[in-house]
C-alpha cells in the first residue's frame, strides 16, 4: 500500500501542517513488527504528552483511517481546562484523519484510473 510508505505519510503531514498548526509534536514513525520497514503510521501525543493516539489506514485498498488510543498505566485525572485542551486536540486528530482519508481516496482513484 504505497500511501502507507513513510515518505508519503511525511509529505502528507507536511502538506497538512502548511495550513494547520499541530504544535510540532505529530510525527510519522515506522510500524513495528512489519517485515517492510518503510511502512509507517502517524503518532499524535495528547494532553501534553501524557498519552498518544496513532492513526493508520484500516486495510489495504481502503481509504478510511482509524485512530488507536494507546493504553495508559494510570487513570487520567484532569481539570476542566485540561479536558478542553484534550477535546481540542481530539478535534485536530479527527481533522487530520479526514485529510488522510481524502488523500488516500485520491491516491486510490489515481491507481485505479
Amino acid at each position: 500500500m504505497p500511501y502507507r510508505r513513510i515518505a508519503v505519510l511525511e509529505s502528507w503531514l507536511t502538506e497538512y501542517q502548511a495550513s494547520v498548526s499541530l504544535g510540532g509534536l505529530v510525527r510519522v514513525v515506522p510500524l513495528v513488527g512489519e517485515e517492510d520497514t518503510d511502512i509507517g503510521l502517524i503518532v499524535f501525543p495528547l494532553g501534553g504528552g501524557t498519552t498518544s493516539v496513532h492513526i493508520e489506514p484500516i486495510r489495504d485498498g481502503d481509504s478510511r483511517w482509524r485512530v488507536h488510543f494507546e493504553p495508559r498505566d494510570h487513570e487520567a485525572i484532569m481539570s476542566s481546562s485540561q479536558v478542553h485542551t484534550m477535546a481540542a486536540e481530539l478535534q485536530m486528530v479527527a481533522r487530520l484523519c479526514d485529510f488522510l482519508e481524502m488523500k488516500s481516496a485520491e491516491h486510490l482513484a489515481r491507481a485505479d484510473g
